[in-house]
């Protein structure tokens, strides 16, 4: 049907929704230094040999890489050396340049999948997981400083990520509902969604299990910093040896990277102030080329979910929506507490040797006011029914 959209269309999969289908491991023997030095880099750093690793690795053909998930894989192995090169010292003893051997195939590889070249949501999430050989798990295939802290962050990270996959046929409903005018397909959906939701937050829930604050703090966040800006131990950014001389500037890891809440606040038509709008569609280009069109396509919907609520009198219809957006918002105050713990009040007390991220997000935002910001937006759409 014209304007219809598939979620499939967009390499969202029907069994693992944004996460990566059968994410590879290592790459073929060549690319042996890479799956070494990513592997073995918490180690390194930990050691102080990392730099020393890196500088003895060979400059690689990044064009010997076949298919989309190796070179997913490339680009998650080289932005893990990449972060444990730059910030083995940590703020003080960071670089200025990243050397040949890395930057030059981290920056083609980038520009092939459309991806920053940095640590990314796509990478430590999105391609960093498999399923154990039972089954009923997944794991963590690569991981930073922070021991068991840090595999269980990603970890967590995926378990949220599959949540919202489960709910993806409400997702679908929701899409056809609106296109075909169909209250009680949209109700249907809604209602799933809502589900979806609270599942989320549940997932989410798990971090407390296993994730040492003062080890998430302090070792596992500061590897997943950005570089350039003036808060920034780089503030002109971080010179690709073999590609440019002119300082690079790129945004780290964020929950913000994840398309699934982006997602969700375009199809219930929550909207943020400019400046606030402006940051999340800035997390766009860190996500991959798909997913970034599919929220663009969403938004270009002839029909809107929203004029469909206004314009009816179905009881049923206002309701599930006002509960999906309740749910959204719940998640959100969620996040907010999570966030307190973890990283504003763990500041207080925190290391100095990162103090660049003290109250700061690793995508660069001021966290709370920010996250309280995207809270009361959600918020007042509920309002607004």
């Amino acid at each position: 049907m014209p304007g219809s959209i598939q979620l499939s269309d967009y390499h969202v999969s029907r069994d693992t929704g944004f996460l990566l289908e059968n994410p590879q491991e290592y790459l073929p023997d060549y690319f042996e230094p890479w799956n070494r030095l990513a592997k073995r880099m918490p180690d390194l750093v930990s050691r102080y040999s990392m730099r020393e690793a890196v500088e003895e690795m060979p400059l690689l053909d990044h064009s010997r890489l076949t298919g989309y998930c190796q070179k997913r894989l490339a680009h998650m192995q080289l932005v893990l050396i990449t972060s444990g090169y730059l910030w083995q010292e940590g703020d003080a003893g960071v670089v200025q340049r990243l050397p040949e051997c890395v930057a030059v195939p981290l920056w083609h590889v980038s520009n092939t999948l459309g991806l920053k070249p940095v640590i990314c949501h796509p990478d430590m999430c999105l391609a960093n997981w498999k399923y154990t050989e039972d089954q009923r798990d997944i794991e963590v295939i690569y991981t930073v400083p922070g021991g068991s802290s840090s595999v269980w962050f990603f970890k967590v990270t995926c378990f949220v990520e599959m949540a919202f996959a489960k709910g993806l046929q409400s997702v679908q409903e929701v899409l056809d509902g609106v296109m075909e005018d169909d209250n009680v397909k949209v109700t249907s959906g809604l209602t799933g969604m809502t589900i979806t939701v609270g599942n989320m937050q549940s997932a989410m829930k798990r971090m407390h299990e296993h994730l040492s604050v003062p080890t998430f703090y302090n070792t596992v966040r500061p590897y997943l910093g950005g570089w350039g800006g003036p808060s920034s131990p780089l503030p002109n950014g971080l010179i690709f040896e073999g590609v440019s001389e002119k300082p690079f500037q790129v945004i780290g890891g964020s929950a913000a990277q994840s398309t699934t809440l982006q997602l969700m606040d375009i199809l219930l038509g929550v909207t943020h102030s400019p400046d606030k709008q402006a940051f999340l569609n800035e997390m766009r280009n860190y996500m991959p080329p798909a997913h970034r069109q599919l929220l663009l396509d969403v938004m270009d919907m002839p029909r809107k979910l929203t004029c469909m609520v206004a314009d009816s009198e179905d009881s049923e219809l206002t309701t599930a929506y006002s509960k999906c957006l309740a749910a959204v918002t719940q998640f959100r105050s969620y996040h907010i507490q999570v966030v307190t713990k973890y990283v504003v009040s763990a500041s207080k007390k925190g290391s100095r040797e990162n103090s660049h991220l003290a109250n700061m997000g690793t995508g660069g935002t001021d966290l709370l006011p920010f996250l309280k910001a995207l809270r009361d937006d959600t918020k007042k759409a509920v309002n607004q029914q």
